[in-house]
């Protein structure tokens, strides 16, 4: 597992609302329906996001959320790990206390090498960027 359902479920939100019109206003109960996301859960997840400036909130009739120019030009690296803390698991995959290149378990090599892939995709997308592919992609699977 390289990130928790928060991860998940916080990279999943704000690919929802980078891919919605900029002056369109989201409540979270759609974004909980369409990504299938807890909503008290997702709600938490977007109180932080806001929290941190991902995403803007609005209160009262008509209120909801609103992605921020900040997120969309932030990687995806950068928002899960503001939501839940560093996203990359560095421990032993064995459980080995003393795990290194001196003493390697016997996954040592392959996690090493597979941790830093993952690491360096993340951490070279961006929201903005994903979004848009996302739809793309999207746009293909509806001409099928």
């Amino acid at each position: 597992m390289i990130y928790t359902k928060t991860g998940e479920y916080a990279i999943r939100a704000v690919l929802y609302l980078a891919r919605q019109p900029e002056d369109r206003l989201i409540m979270s109960s759609e974004v909980a329906e369409k990504e299938d996301i807890p909503a008290h859960y997702l709600a938490k997840i977007l109180q932080r996001m806001a929290k941190y400036g991902f995403v803007d909130s609005f209160k009262g009739r008509g209120g909801g959320f609103k992605i921020t120019e900040m997120a969309n030009n932030s990687t995806i690296l950068e928002i899960v790990e503001r939501v839940e803390g560093p996203v990359i698991n560095l421990k032993c995959v064995t459980g080995l206390k003393e795990c290194s290149d001196e003493a390697p378990c016997p996954l040592h090599e392959e996690w090493a090498e597979l941790r830093d892939k993952i690491h360096n995709l993340i951490s070279s997308k961006t929201v903005k960027q994903v979004a848009t592919e996302y739809s793309e992609t999207l746009r293909k699977l509806e001409d099928m």
